[in-house]
């Protein structure tokens, strides 16, 4: 297919999934522009040579609004694109849209006050995860083959799990985050989205730091011998059906010649109240200039989370990163004799939009932000027709050993087309 192919059909399957609210906004004419002109032009194709991509909407794109799903920065249109960005048109991927979100990337339900709720495709109504809920739900609706979201606290691989795609959160530092709008200028992580785990390969090999094509290649080989922790400690225990898909994993790992591990850390369940005392103080810093100025533009969640960091302490949030320490050092002792750790991503499947506690979609996801460990969720069955997903996690700088799992997995799974 030529690049224009590409673009008109993924701007023709926008258009029909437009009760999923998957999108922000949609570039009709830029998108098929910038396509027509890498069919004419003369010089090398790159990587992603007319791929269709969306991105989500707190990413800058050079004369774009970029709100990050809030109304206090409707009238925000950046200079410059953000080092990603910059790098998937270099490989010649075409930008057709920016995706909807959590306001400010703050939530993980994508229930946005201004842009409405984005809604899962596998069932209108439900949650697709978040806050990168509306990259997912392009990507599985069929919309896009590959999508950028960020991740906080867990913001690419809840949605991946939600909506039956694949996640990836990299190693801290490894895929720049200049040109992000911050939640967190400490736990911020930007990642691919993506039908499979080659492709999530594929559009890393291009935006992250790393100078070869390492991570690509390697996932076209299957690991052997693993030895793999079964993580608990949590706080919480999946929901039964999620346990007995997740055991059902962990029979697959032995058959295929993995060792399992139980492992219990207790520092695990303290890990949604460490990132609660970082994030919220970093996101009020940024955000202070326009939440003095236009309170009303934020939503009233995002505004009292942002209120709550303007009252934390310096004390709280020293602590708070101590703990962090702490916590990354257990994992850390815990993957000296292991390669890999794996878990449930989500401890249940979707749930309807307006749900109360939306926060136990996080409290698998969010000790690997803390950490800076590469995880992934890969698609684990379904629910009552509801997707569920599987989180692999490794060392640090072990990205290519985790979608080298994760790909050798997902080539067990049933091919439901």
């Amino acid at each position: 297919m030529s690049a224009v192919e590409n673009v008109q059909a993924a701007l023709a399957a926008i258009d029909r999934h437009r009760g999923l609210n998957a999108f922000i906004t949609v570039h009709h004419e830029a998108a098929l522009k910038r396509a027509q002109k890498l069919d004419e032009s003369d010089r090398a194709p790159g990587p992603l040579f007319g791929v269709a991509i969306a991105v989500k909407d707190n990413i800058d794109e050079a004369g774009e609004i970029c709100t990050a799903g809030c109304a206090a920065y409707r009238d925000r249109v950046p200079e410059c694109d953000a080092g990603v960005i910059a790098r998937l048109k270099q490989a010649g991927a075409i930008l057709v849209g920016r995706t909807n979100m959590n306001e400010l990337a703050d939530g993980v339900t994508s229930e946005n006050p201004h842009y409405g709720p984005v809604h899962n495709p596998h069932r209108r109504g439900f949650h697709p995860g978040g806050s990168s809920g509306g990259s997912a739900a392009a990507v599985a609706g069929g919309c896009v083959p590959v999508a950028l979201g960020t991740d906080t606290g867990g913001s690419i691989r809840i949605p991946a799990s939600l909506c039956g795609v694949v996640g990836f959160k990299p190693t801290a530092g490894r895929v720049p985050v200049d040109g992000v709008v911050p939640l967190s200028t400490t736990l911020d992580h930007v990642g691919p989205i993506a039908r499979d785990t080659k492709d999530c390969a594929r559009l890393l090999s291009v935006i992250e730091n790393e100078t070869t094509n390492e991570t690509t290649g390697s996932c076209d080989h299957s690991p052997r011998n693993l030895r793999i922790g079964v993580l608990s400690g949590f706080g919480i225990d999946p929901d039964p059906q999620v346990g007995i898909a997740f055991e059902k994993a962990l029979r697959t790992f032995e058959r295929t010649g993995h060792t399992l591990q139980p492992l219990h850390l207790p520092m695990l369940g303290k890990g949604l109240g460490i990132l609660s005392r970082i994030y919220a103080p970093e996101a009020a810093r940024h955000h202070l200039e326009r939440l003095r100025t236009r309170p009303g533009d934020f939503g009233k969640d995002v505004r009292a989370d942002l209120e709550r960091g303007l009252e934390a302490t310096q004390a709280t949030y020293e602590q708070a990163r101590q703990d962090q320490n702490t916590l990354s050092a257990e994992l850390d002792r815990a993957m000296r004799d292991l390669d890999l750790l794996v878990s449930p991503t989500t401890p249940h499947p979707a749930r309807p939009i307006g749900s109360a506690n939306p926060h136990t979609y996080l409290v698998f996801t969010c000790p690997f932000n803390l950490s800076g460990q590469p995880a992934i969720s890969v698609p684990m069955g379904t629910i009552d027709g509801l997707p569920i997903g599987l989180q692999l996690i490794g060392p640090r700088e072990e990205d290519a050993t985790v979608l080298s799992a994760a790909t050798a997995f997902e080539q067990t799974q049933p091919n439901d087309g």
